[in-house]
């Protein structure tokens, strides 16, 4: 296995960008690039990433970045970015969950805006990372009293019929939905695909009376209130032990293809993906050899030449995990130092510690790591060929809990 040395990559302030360049032909014709971390609130993935991003737009052009969040929280730190605001109001703007997956990475991108003067554009890709569909709501709402104003009253028993579901994460959402019963669910299901026919079906008129990027806007919202009601019904099912085999992909497309759409609107975006590994990879995600989810990853490599993936990995004996139950926790989850997966035989990590132990940081591109068929993944690990899964992985010595993670 060939690796490379990677001096200065928790060092984005100091980066020495030359240890990166064996990742120039990679990003020669891509468009969108997705940079993972093998496990969530990791230090050394935050200050790796603000590294990655640093190279990637000074030495090949990348202006946008998306994150793990809804069109309305990434409006917010997009606005906050621009803004004169300190850091401190970042953790005001965002859910705690944001905050603690961004927090750290964001807090840097300011600053380094600020000392460049570089304009990046920040956009959430997914859905509510809540899965709570309220801000996609609200925004329905004043869309539609413009453009459709008939149908106000539909849209505003469908947000009664869901102003139940406010949590904090996909933990306290689910469980939120499972309590509505099957009656209410299904009437949201049948009132948010009426909106969607209905707005489809009147598009040439609606898009006269209020504007083409209202009806976008209103068409956009619909779209994520559907994908994140099913989410929430397959993450009900997840929790309770019920679940088909992929039907996480859901909230995959839906990334995918909200990512293509900011790809076709503007020929000159180059976008970086901050997403977990799981979700960045191009092959489907596999603990044991079930299907638990094709990607968004996947989904773009499938539609497009110039989607890249960049994974991570770590070599230490424990990792931030999400714990749950929680009770105590407003997100139903706590997050405690555990042990990480064995390295095992055919991993990425154990032919890294075959080829040099554990020292400093590493980059490896897919040539390199032909044969590995496993790579951790939070405190578990996936089974897949991980060069075709990924375009080049990194690995760092250790996976330490971020300090602005207060979960």
């Amino acid at each position: 296995m060939t690796y490379r040395t990677i001096r200065t990559l928790l060092q984005p302030c100091n980066l020495d960008f030359s240890e990166l360049e064996d990742l120039s032909s990679m990003a020669k014709y891509a468009r969108a690039i997705g940079i993972g971390e093998g496990a969530h609130f990791v230090s050394e993935f935050s200050l790796a990433r603000a590294s990655f991003i640093r190279y990637f737009v000074e030495m090949h052009e990348f202006n946008a970045i998306g994150l793990e969040c809804g069109a309305v929280q990434g409006n917010r730190i997009s606005e906050w970015l621009k803004s004169s605001a300190s850091t401190d109001k970042l953790k005001e703007i965002t859910n705690p969950l944001t905050f603690a997956l961004y927090g750290s990475v964001l807090t840097w991108l300011k600053s380094y805006l600020l000392e460049t003067g570089k304009s990046i554009m920040v956009v959430g890709v997914d859905l509510p990372n809540t899965l709570n569909p309220l801000d996609d709501l609200q925004r329905l709402s004043a869309a539609i009293d413009l453009l459709d104003p008939i149908l106000k009253p539909d849209v505003d028993a469908l947000i009664q019929s869901l102003e139940s579901i406010c949590g904090e994460s996909p933990v306290i959402s689910s469980a939120q939905w499972g309590e509505l019963g099957t009656a209410k669910q299904d009437q949201a299901f049948s009132r948010i695909s009426r909106l969607k026919l209905r707005l489809s079906g009147l598009e040439p008129i609606l898009v006269q009376r209020g504007g083409k990027e209202l009806f976008q806007r209103a068409s956009e919202c619909v779209c994520s209130i559907e994908h994140t009601l099913e989410t929430l019904r397959t993450m009900k099912m997840l929790f309770d032990g019920t679940s088909l085999d992929g039907d996480t992909s859901v909230r995959e497309v839906f990334t995918a293809t909200t990512v293509e759409r900011f790809l076709h609107a503007d020929p000159d975006i180059k976008i970086l993906l901050l997403a977990h590994n799981n979700h960045i990879q191009k092959t489907s995600v596999s603990f044991s050899g079930e299907l638990t989810a094709i990607p968004m990853g996947q989904q773009l490599a499938y539609r497009r030449k110039d989607y890249r993936a960049i994974g991570a990995t770590h070599l230490g004996g424990t990792v931030p995990e999400m714990q749950y139950p929680s009770p105590d926790s407003p997100l139903g989850f706590s997050v405690e130092p555990t042990d990480a997966d064995k390295i095992q035989r055919g991993s990425v990590e154990q032919h890294i510690m075959s080829a040099r132990g554990v020292a400093g940081s590493c980059l490896m591109l897919s040539d390199d790591v032909k044969g590995a068929s496993r790579v951790r993944s939070q405190s578990s690990s996936v089974e897949t060929n991980v060069s075709d899964a990924f375009d080049a992985i990194f690995c760092v010595p250790s996976a330490n809990q971020d300090k602005l993670v207060e979960l």
